[in-house]
């Protein structure tokens, strides 16, 4: 589950300078800082590995998998996917639309600029938001109501205590100026009747190259759970694991390719 949020990104000569992007990136959170604060730090470091660890637990309660389908999980898959498209949607829309330099992949909390405007005016955390309906797409597809309970557990204190350091940081750069945004501006319940007025340029190439890695990463999710399911259920046919397999490889190539594509080209 990668995460970045409004107006905290990295800054350009710090990622070209890796010795000093590397410090930086590693130095501990200020003793300073309220501990709920510090945790968040914590959490935004080591946000792309801490899934792992968390998808073992979930493992653990989905390894034993159904014997018999329950009435409505067909239902619950079809709305897991849904909830996980929505997801991927409204985090490609907001990767498209910030401002070009912003909400860079970083291990370390910084902001030159606060952004309230596009998707920012719809809620303050809108790629979090998109962090949330992924994970609650792909546990509705789990099935578990342990698995249920850990992931969203593990989602909403990791993204609210992420979203709270950052907010601390964007307090203490921008004061009066976030505190009047934040005042109008729920963090993560989407003002819904605001959609209309997210326009501006859209950097379509920026937005493919830095969104393709996480549909890959929900996408695989999405694939095996529904592979584990038919197999566990004994209604696995031969023809639906050859297309199961398919789309793994198919995902695979998309992910090399972009790899190859922002090295070559990048945004």
């Amino acid at each position: 589950m990668s995460a970045r949020s409004s107006g905290v990104h990295s800054e350009t000569d710090d990622r070209q300078n890796p010795r000093k992007f590397a410090q930086l990136s590693l130095q501990p959170a200020s003793m300073s800082q309220p501990f709920l604060n510090r945790v968040g730090t914590i959490l935004f470091r080591v946000r792309s590995i801490a899934p792992v660890a968390v998808l073992f637990v979930v493992l653990r309660y989905i390894w034993k998998g159904h014997d018999v389908q329950a009435p409505g999980d067909q239902v619950l898959n079809w709305v897991g996917l849904g909830l996980a498209m929505l997801g991927a949607l409204v985090r490609f829309v907001t990767i498209g639309l910030i401002p070009r330099g912003t909400s860079l992949q970083s291990r370390k909390l910084q902001a030159s600029q606060l952004n309230t405007s596009g998707p920012y005016t719809v809620c303050r955390h809108p790629l979090y938001l998109g962090n949330y309906f992924i994970t609650f797409g792909l546990l509705a597809i789990v099935h578990e109501p342990w698995a249920w309970l850990f992931g969203s557990l593990y989602v909403v204190v990791s993204q609210t205590l992420i979203a709270r350091a950052e907010d601390a940081l964007l307090a203490e750069k921008f004061g009066a100026q976030f505190e009047a945004w934040k005042n109008e501006v729920p963090a993560f319940l989407p003002r819904v009747w605001k959609l209309g007025e997210v326009r501006g340029a859209f950097a379509w190439k920026r937005a493919l190259q830095r969104e393709v890695n996480p549909f890959v990463a929900w996408g695989s999710g999405v694939t095996l759970l529904l592979l584990w399911e038919e197999f566990t259920q004994g209604r696995l046919s031969a023809e639906e694991g050859r297309a199961f397999l398919a789309v793994q490889a198919a995902l695979l190539v998309l992910l090399i390719a972009n790899k190859v594509w922002k090295k070559v080209s990048p945004a």
